[in-house]
């Protein structure tokens, strides 16, 4: 009896069913307070860049890089092998075409052209006395000619007679055939040597034309050597303003070292550099827009190279305008290229990291302008600065566009 009065008593069941749910709800609010505070990752505001999603027009555009250069440069390279006597002109002074920038000399060209003038002066001479002596061969033919012919003649006329007074008994057989032989022999002769004159006539004509060639040979070996001796006086080529002359005096210099450039500061264009994957939707006639410090000035592509160096592509710029104050050749300088405009469409600033036509996660901004939550939005075509979303995100939306590979395991961060 003393025993059943002690044991203790049972609560009740109702009461015990509220216990459980309260410890177990107190767990959970715990378990979650503690994933929330594990999850959402502080973050400096003022580390951040934030970008608000539009609704409107995106202007495709692709960065370049690159600088300004002479649009036509001369390059003075030697045409023979010399030595350098003087140098007239230094870089930066301005030139015309006929200016001479520097001088050569070579003894050994000079001796050429000497030669080669002789050789055209003797075969010109040749020339003359081969004309000459054809002609006065000619000359005696016809006469020879000219001798027989009469000689036919005559001798024609006897057979004539002949022929009359044979049969009347006043001229022997001997006689009037020796007449008509005679006749006959002339013409063999007359045929003779109207083939020989046709052959000197052809003759003299191809010596004469061959000693013509030989010396219209030789004219232009002295002409050629005469371009060699005036070729040692360096000029210009072109109205501009020296920028090299990597030469001394005394320097001896090969066939084709370069001894001066010239080019024409007023007329530049740009050569620029685009990164290989930006480079696949560029074509002649694109339009060009440049920054600082040629920042308003205006150009078209006029060609893009087929192949890529070091990562990047050639784009060759024709400036379109006047060239501002203070522009010349090797200026660095930097611009866009615009493609195409984007009428209507979602677009936000470029994210870090983000391509065209990928899928990238991006942290979203909640209503409370504290918290941002992972998304992801699918991205279409993109410029230098705007990105295109295709889906994902919607005008409003304000999202993080700084570089948030620190946060690749974070779904939730908080600005503070």
């Amino acid at each position: 009896m003393d025993i059943a009065r002690k044991a203790p008593r049972r609560l009740p069941r109702t009461v015990l069913v509220a216990v459980v749910g309260a410890v177990l709800l107190l767990g959970c609010i715990g378990t979650f307070w503690r994933s929330s505070a594990a999850a959402a990752t502080t973050v400096d505001r003022s580390t951040v860049w934030i970008e608000r999603v539009r609704r409107g027009e995106l202007v495709r555009q692709v960065p370049i890089q690159g600088t300004f250069v002479p649009e036509h440069v001369q390059w003075l390279s030697a045409a023979s092998a010399a030595r350098v006597a003087r140098i007239f002109l230094r870089p930066g002074a301005r030139v015309e075409p006929d200016s001479v920038v520097l001088v050569l000399e070579n003894a050994e060209l000079e001796l050429a052209a000497l030669e080669a003038e002789r050789q055209a002066a003797a075969a010109e001479s040749a020339l003359v006395t081969l004309d000459v002596r054809t002609g006065s061969d000619q000359k005696l033919e016809e006469s020879t000619l000219a001798g027989l012919r009469a000689d036919l003649r005559d001798a024609r006329r006897h057979a004539d007679a002949a022929d009359r007074l044979a049969p009347e008994g006043l001229m022997s057989d001997l006689d009037h055939r020796d007449a008509q032989n005679k006749v006959a022999g002339l013409l063999d002769r007359e045929q003779s040597e109207e083939a020989r004159e046709q052959v000197l006539v052809t003759g003299r004509e191809r010596q004469l034309a061959g000693q013509r060639a030989e010396l219209a040979r030789l004219r232009e070996i002295a002409a050629f050597r005469r371009r060699q001796i005036a070729a040692l006086q360096v000029r210009a080529g072109i109205q501009g303003v020296v920028e090299d002359v990597p030469l001394e005096n005394g320097q001896w210099v090969a066939i084709g070292t370069v001894m001066a450039k010239v080019a024409e500061p007023d007329r530049l264009k740009a050569d620029m550099r685009v990164a290989e994957g930006d480079a696949r939707d560029l074509h002649k006639g694109l339009g060009v827009r440049f920054d600082a410090p040629a920042g308003g000035l205006r150009g078209y592509v006029e060609r893009v190279d087929p192949t890529v160096i070091a990562g990047s592509v050639r784009v060759e710029v024709t400036l379109d305008g006047p060239l501002p104050a203070g522009a010349r050749a090797d200026q660095t300088v930097s611009g866009t290229v615009e493609i195409e405009k984007l009428y209507d469409v979602v677009c936000v600033a470029r994210p870090a990291g983000a391509q065209e036509g990928a899928t990238l996660g991006v942290f979203r901004l909640e209503p409370d302008h504290v918290h941002a939550d992972r998304v992801t939005a699918r991205l279409g075509r993109g410029s230098a600065r705007e990105i295109e979303v295709v889906v994902g995100l919607a005008p409003g939306d304000e999202i993080v566009v700084s570089d948030t590979s620190t946060w690749e395991t974070t779904g939730r961060v908080r600005l503070k």
